[in-house]
């Protein structure tokens, strides 16, 4: 899916007010009460509030609503204690967006256009092989066990933000990259070193490896919900999608592979077949605001741009594969937690 075939099913300008509403994501949307933003570097956090200082119209002197928590999501224990620090800061959540990566996102707030770039530390195709503090590959760690652990431990305040008239809505980031992961073996996530070769391929399996769990993640979350005896559960809305092929500052880990000239060369040819940031920001919107995922009833669905329901590969369609992803990842977090 490139910038030249996006399917624009839904434009920046249509996504509805958010009055009263309380996200976790990085950007400030249409009369939203509160935005918390995770990430592992305050100082990007700093930067995008600068740049939203000096727009014209935006005044953020005195506006509280964008709230920062530092946090490490692939550190089990880093994200505990975000979600403890979210607790201190809100009773409930409308709008959870999990994103790991670079998060660049332009929206509509009246007639202005604001473009904000903050970044989490982007986990993405990456030449060198680490481990998480708790000895689990790096990219999955962050990508996957850290946004399990964190939006399974908000349910309660998910639930919170449940009105008669209002539902929750969880927009999980995925990628096309996933397709490049045909079976998914829960063992070799504890290995420090290369499992494909060259290393190449093996930097784009691991990275779609990981965005393979992040639609099993949330079809399982999906499933759960539905089959909660909490009626709150069943107007909590969960879906994944692939924000296209946007050109940031992840796209230098490409310098690594090829080189600083054909790394160049790459992100040109991106920059002009790929999707636009504001393309990449307007499914996640369409996922977390629009009236008719409710009204078609998405749940656990796979979205491209721009809001396009789309098959994802059969290796994701596997429920049994997407519990046992989940009772996985959910003893790390036990192992490293306790039972609480």
């Amino acid at each position: 899916m490139t910038g030249i075939f996006t399917y624009r099913n839904f434009p920046l300008a249509n996504t509805p007010a958010l009055n009263g509403r309380v996200a976790v994501v990085t950007l400030l949307l249409h009369g939203i009460e509160k935005v918390i933003i995770i990430a592992r570097s305050e100082d990007r956090y700093t930067t995008a509030r600068e740049e939203w200082r000096h727009r014209e119209g935006i005044s953020l002197e005195n506006d509280t609503r964008a709230e920062f928590v530092k946090c490490d999501l692939g550190d089990i224990r880093d994200v505990k204690a975000a979600v403890a620090k979210i607790k201190q800061l809100t009773s409930r959540i409308h709008i959870l967006i999990c994103n790991a990566g670079e998060l660049r996102l332009s929206i509509s707030i009246e007639s202005l256009r604001i473009n904000t770039s903050l970044q989490n530390e982007a986990i993405s195709v990456q030449n060198e092989c680490k481990c998480s503090p708790q000895n689990i590959e790096r990219v999955f760690a962050t990508n996957c066990i850290g946004h399990q652990v964190l939006t399974t431990s908000l349910l309660p305040l998910l639930k919170n933000g449940v009105t008669p008239s209002s539902d929750v809505r969880i927009a999980v980031t995925s990628s096309s990259f996933h397709f490049w992961c045909q079976q998914l073996d829960l063992d070799l996530l504890f290995s420090s070193s290369r499992v494909k070769w060259p290393a190449l391929y093996d930097g784009v399996w691991r990275y779609g490896r990981s965005k393979l769990g992040n639609i099993l993640f949330a079809k399982e979350l999906s499933r759960r919900l539905l089959d909660d005896q909490d009626p709150a559960s069943k107007q909590i809305y969960v879906n994944s999608f692939f924000p296209g092929n946007i050109v940031t500052d992840q796209w230098r880990g490409w310098n690594s592979y090829f080189g600083g000239f054909l790394g160049w060369l790459i992100r040109m040819v991106g920059s002009w077949l790929g999707q636009s940031p504001e393309d990449g920001a307007a499914t996640a919107l369409y996922l977390v605001a629009s009236h008719e995922v409710r009204e078609q009833d998405h749940r656990g669905q796979y979205f491209i741009p721009i809001a396009t329901l789309c098959e994802s590969s059969a290796t994701s369609g596997d429920m049994k594969l997407a519990r046992d992803l989940w009772d996985w990842i959910d003893a790390q977090a036990t192992g490293t937690l306790g039972l609480d």
